[in-house]
């Protein structure tokens, strides 16, 4: 009597119909030796990470590719990114697929299985793309029926409860990737951010020094003086950059100012002083130009931003400044210092603040002057 027991989990089985070794020969599955399990092996893992935005927190997040690399080092890694965020992640040798969170998102959940779903946000958004997503398992953060979030591990739900409470968020002492890592389960929580750099891209930088009659020999402060829209309040003061920029003009280092089109008033406000040797590297860089003009720089100057993660991935030395947002939870690897402000209500993660000094405002240039100075 044959036996009419179906491995579904086989990969050569699409499920609605047939298979091609039955529709062709009529192979039964307990005979067949084309069977392909699913999730056969503990290196080769098909893994999906999801992590829409911001562009910053896309960015810092790529550290957790090398030990995924490490613990399946035949895994095929996808992500799952906001359109307008994806570019950070581009020309990066560990990701197989980069998926555009768009209209197409839904048929490529459907389409696609995994064995290991990462999801690292806790937005309703990406949390309802783990739920939705065909998966063995999910790592990090997903919804149960009853949209009650649910976290893969203690790690995970310490997080969530910082997520919720800003006093546990400011009681904090451990880095973004420490948690991630924790979370993740990876063999440690050091791993470099990774920030791709195009040849085309160093080739324009390199010309944009020569166009500027800037020596390779000259050593050169960047100064990244915006914040991004929705954190007006993590920009420090347009006075304390403008003597930055003089102090470092006069020691006769080239300052390059680094932002986008967000950051244009606060570049051209100091262009205005017209210091010499202070330089705009454009605000209409790609991010390949973007990343190609911070690895010019010796050292960088920044508040909490994007060019704070990409800095520090191009291992390069920076003098970060904080006053809203957590100063624990960055990691920029023993690779310069880090600034706080002096107010009893720092890490409040406020966008607006009515205060008539705030935060950022008590940082003082020279102890910012000072800081650069151990590394330029």
């Amino acid at each position: 009597m044959k036996n009419f027991t179906i491995n579904t989990d086989c990969l050569n089985f699409p499920l609605d119909r047939p298979c091609s070794y039955q529709k062709n020969d009529g192979i039964l599955c307990e005979e067949c030796n084309q069977y392909k399990k699913i999730s056969n092996s503990q290196e080769n893992k098909r893994i999906l990470i999801i992590k829409l935005g911001a562009m910053g927190d896309v960015l810092r997040s790529t550290f957790v590719l090398w030990g995924l690399k490490e613990l399946y080092p035949k895994s095929t890694i996808s992500w799952i990114v906001d359109s307008k965020n994806a570019a950070v992640l581009e020309h990066n040798a560990f990701i197989n697929n980069i998926i555009a969170n768009d209209e197409n998102i839904s048929n490529f959940l459907i389409n696609n299985f995994f064995d290991i779903v990462i999801n690292l946000d806790l937005a309703f958004e990406s949390l309802s793309l783990a739920k939705l997503s065909n998966k063995a398992k999910v790592i990090g953060f997903t919804l149960d029926d009853n949209r009650n979030i649910v976290a893969s591990n203690d790690f995970a739900l310490q997080w969530l409860k910082m997520s919720a409470y800003d006093e546990l968020k400011k009681n904090n002492h451990f880095t973004y990737q420490h948690w991630m890592a924790q979370i993740v389960s990876l063999p440690k929580d050091n791993y470099e951010i990774i920030v791709p750099l195009q040849k085309e891209a160093q080739e324009k930088a390199l010309n944009f020094l020569n166009t500027n009659n800037i020596a390779l020999s000259k050593k050169i402060l960047g100064i990244n003086p915006g914040a991004g829209k929705r954190w007006n309040l993590k920009k420090w003061t347009l006075e304390g950059f403008i003597e930055t920029a003089k102090h470092f003009s006069k020691k006769g280092n080239i300052v390059l100012l680094l932002g986008g089109k967000q950051d244009e008033k606060e570049i051209n406000a100091i262009l205005k002083e017209n210091i010499p040797d202070v330089i705009s590297a454009g605000t209409n860089n790609t991010i390949s130009d973007f990343f190609a003009k911070i690895n010019l720089c010796d050292t960088v100057l920044c508040g909490d931003t994007m060019a704070l993660h990409a800095a520090v991935g191009l291992k390069k030395n920076v003098v970060a400044l904080f006053g809203p947002t957590s100063i624990n939870e960055i990691e920029i690897y023993s690779r310069g210092l880090k600034i706080q402000g002096k107010k009893d209500c720092i890490t409040c993660y406020k966008q607006e603040c009515y205060l008539e000094n705030n935060c950022m405002q008590t940082i003082k240039s020279r102890e910012v002057i000072n800081a650069i100075e151990k590394y330029l």
